[in-house]
Formats: C-alpha cells, sequence, structure tokens
C-alpha cells in the first residue's frame, strides 16, 4: 500500500473521477506535522475517523450528478479571469447566457453563465467569476470541484455545488516532504 504525504489542510479529498468510490483519506504523518494536535484542521476528517460527522464543504461525489475539476492557474485569474467549462459538461447546458449560482461554505453566489455560442467556449462570465475568486481568495494551485446541482439544456438557470481545495503545503516542511532531497526521494510501490 502507498501513503500520500500531503499538509494536514488536505486531510480528506473526494476522488475526481466520474465513479460511485468513497472518500480518498490521506494520512499524514505525525513527524511532518510540527503543530500540536488541535489545530483547527481537525475539521476536515472523513465520516469514519470521526463518529460519522463529516465536514459539509467536502462530500463524496458520485456519477448521479456531472462534476468537475479545475486545477487553478494563472488564466483563471490573472487579468482575464476565465472560468471554462469542459465540453463534456457544457453539451448538457444551455447555450445562452443565464444566471448561475455557485454554492460554496453555505453562501450562495451569483454569477452569469456563457453558453456555447459559437467561437466562444462555455464559461462563468468573467467580472463575476473575478468576484467569486477574489473575495474566495483563491489561488494559484487550488483545486476547484464544481458539481451540478440543478441545469439542463432547456435551464433558465444553472447551480453548482463547490469544493475548494486549497494548495497550502507548510513551506517550513517542504523539505522535510518527500522528493525534495536525495536522502529522502519519493517512494512509488
Amino acid at each position: 500500500m502507498t501513503t500520500c504525504k500531503f499538509p494536514k489542510s488536505v486531510s480528506w479529498i473526494p476522488s475526481l473521477v466520474h465513479s460511485e468510490l468513497e472518500p480518498v483519506s490521506l494520512k499524514i504523518p505525525n513527524q511532518m506535522d510540527p503543530s500540536p494536535n488541535t489545530s483547527s484542521h481537525q475539521k476536515q476528517k472523513p465520516a469514519d475517523q470521526d463518529g460519522g460527522e463529516r465536514d459539509p464543504d467536502f462530500w463524496p461525489l458520485s456519477s448521479k450528478k456531472p462534476y468537475f475539476n479545475v486545477v487553478i492557474k494563472n488564466t483563471h485569474l490573472g487579468k482575464t479571469f476565465r472560468m471554462s467549462i469542459p465540453r463534456g459538461l457544457y453539451e448538457k447546458l444551455p447555450a445562452a447566457k443565464i444566471p448561475a449560482k455557485i454554492v460554496y461554505k453555505g453562501k450562495v453566489w451569483d454569477l452569469f453563465y456563457i453558453g456555447n455560442q459559437g467561437a466562444i467556449n462555455c464559461r462563468f462570465e468573467n467580472q463575476t467569476w473575478e468576484r467569486f475568486a477574489t473575495e474566495n481568495k483563491l489561488e494559484v494551485g487550488d483545486v476547484c470541484v464544481f458539481e451540478l446541482m440543478q441545469g439542463c439544456s432547456n435551464s433558465t438557470s444553472i447551480k453548482f455545488r463547490l469544493q475548494i481545495l486549497k494548495d497550502e503545503f507548510p513551506t517550513e516542511l517542504v523539505e522535510k516532504a518527500e522528493g525534495f532531497r536525495s536522502d529522502n526521494p519519493i517512494c512509488i510501490d
């Protein structure tokens, strides 16, 4: 069995493939965690480790609702603030510009979705995506998982539920992590 090493802040990540797999638990060795075991990161535990409670901001995905994930890059945040929707999903959505909602951490964000209009790929309107990305402090390397909750090709609005997995590997642990030094290589079983 292979153990993946990630920061405590990424202690539970759902499967990012279209299947009915259970969430993936990622274990963090104690020697990589310099903080006491009372950190705020403890809330992100899978159900089997905390008596059945699960962080409401993270949930397992299934094949029953379409979803896609995006690793945030400069194009999603830079001067263009462009968040495109993958073809596999936008073929199921309207071709018009319609209201869209993103639900994240219990808050509803109003955006506009711009459907497939010929040469233009489907995307969220740049200005409304910029507001969402800025207010939620998205950074390059973060992962956004969009799950379509409401909407189809003849809808007058769509709604996504969102998970954001932050790229927060502590800089003081970089040298202790596997693969950053020749005496601590990455091991693949």
